[in-house]
C-alpha cells in the first residue's frame, strides 16, 4: 500500500495545476487541506472546467482555494464535474488569480476575427442615466473589493454589475453591495466594505 502524500504549500498545488494544463490533461485534481477541507478542480484538455471548494462552486469556491495554506494533491483521469463551466473565465486568468507567476504558459484560443465595419457611420446611442449611475458605482465597488479579493474583485464585479444592468431602473445600489460584500465570506471585513463603498458614493 503507497503511502499517504506529504502536505505541499499552496504555491506548489498552483504550479501543480499549471503543469497539468500545459499538458493539456483531462480530469480531476483533488486536495486535502490541512484543515480537513476538500476542493477539487475539474481539467478538460488543459482548460479549467469546474472548481469546488466542500459545496461550494464556481467564483465562490475560488476564493476558498485562494486561502488555502497547504495540501494534499492527486490527480485522476476521472471528470468529476461534467457540467457547463458557467461563469468561470478563461484558464489564463484563472491561473493569473489562484496566484501562478506562469499563466501565458497555458495557451489561449485564438481571437475571433474582427467584424468588417458596417458601411456609414453609426453613432451609438446616448447612455442613460441609470447606466451612467451604475458605471460610477461599479468604479467604486472594484476599487474597495480589490482590497479584499485581490484580482478576481474585478470578474465578480462585472458579473454582479451585469446582472444589475439587465433588470430595470431604478438600480437598488444597496442591493448590489450586499451581494458583494457576501463573496468577501469574512463578517467583520463584510462591514467594513459596506460602510467604505457607502461612504464613497455619498462622497461623489
Amino acid at each position: 500500500m503507497s503511502p499517504e502524500p506529504a502536505p505541499v504549500p499552496y504555491r506548489q498545488i498552483v504550479t501543480e495545476l499549471a503543469g497539468l494544463c500545459r499538458a493539456r490533461r483531462t480530469g480531476t485534481l483533488f486536495i486535502a487541506t490541512t484543515d480537513n477541507q476538500s476542493a477539487r478542480i475539474g481539467l478538460r484538455e488543459g482548460e479549467i472546467s469546474s472548481l469546488a471548494f466542500r459545496n461550494q462552486r464556481g467564483l465562490e469556491a475560488l476564493i476558498n482555494l485562494r486561502k488555502i495554506v497547504a495540501g494534499r494533491i492527486n490527480f485522476t483521469d476521472a471528470v468529476m464535474d461534467r457540467g457547463p463551466r458557467g461563469d468561470l473565465p478563461m484558464t489564463v486568468d484563472l491561473l493569473a488569480m489562484l496566484g501562478t507567476e506562469d499563466p501565458p504558459a497555458v495557451v489561449p484560443p485564438p481571437p475571433e476575427p474582427a467584424p468588417s465595419p458596417s458601411p456609414g457611420p453609426a453613432s451609438p446611442p446616448p447612455a442613460s442615466s441609470a447606466d451612467a449611475q451604475l458605471t460610477r458605482v461599479q468604479a467604486v465597488i472594484e476599487a474597495e473589493l480589490t482590497e479584499y479579493l485581490g484580482p478576481m474583485a474585478a470578474v465578480i464585479c462585472r458579473e454582479h454589475i451585469a446582472r444589475a444592468a439587465a433588470a430595470s431602473p431604478p438600480h437598488d445600489v444597496r442591493q448590489i453591495v450586499e451581494a458583494l460584500a457576501r463573496e468577501i465570506g469574512d463578517r467583520s471585513k463584510e462591514e467594513r466594505f459596506r460602510q467604505q463603498v457607502l461612504a464613497r458614493l455619498r462622497e461623489r
